[in-house]
């Protein structure tokens, strides 16, 4: 995955889908932030992501924002942080 590409999938009218999966520290949440400035407050963003650091310090800074998230571990390296305003 290029580091300038943003893969955002579209799941229904309400969700979207982001996987910055094989991305470091500061990719992610760049990346995470440019989303959301594009997203209405009604939508949810899910965060597919593989980058221990950034699962730790996404959470934090989003919620410093006003965002509310939630991780979900899917597997032993692969998180979902699910995140709404």
């Amino acid at each position: 995955m290029s580091r300038n590409k943003i893969n955002l999938k579209k799941i229904d009218e309400k969700h979207y889908e982001l996987d910055v999966r094989g991305l470091v520290c500061p990719f992610p949440q760049v990346m995470v932030t440019r989303v959301l400035e594009d997203l209405t407050e009604e939508k949810i963003l899910e965060v597919i992501i593989d980058n221990p650091p950034s699962v730790r310090d996404i959470p934090p800074a989003l919620e410093r924002k006003g965002y509310k998230s939630k991780i979900v571990k899917i597997d032993k390296i692969i998180s979902k942080i699910v995140i709404r305003r």
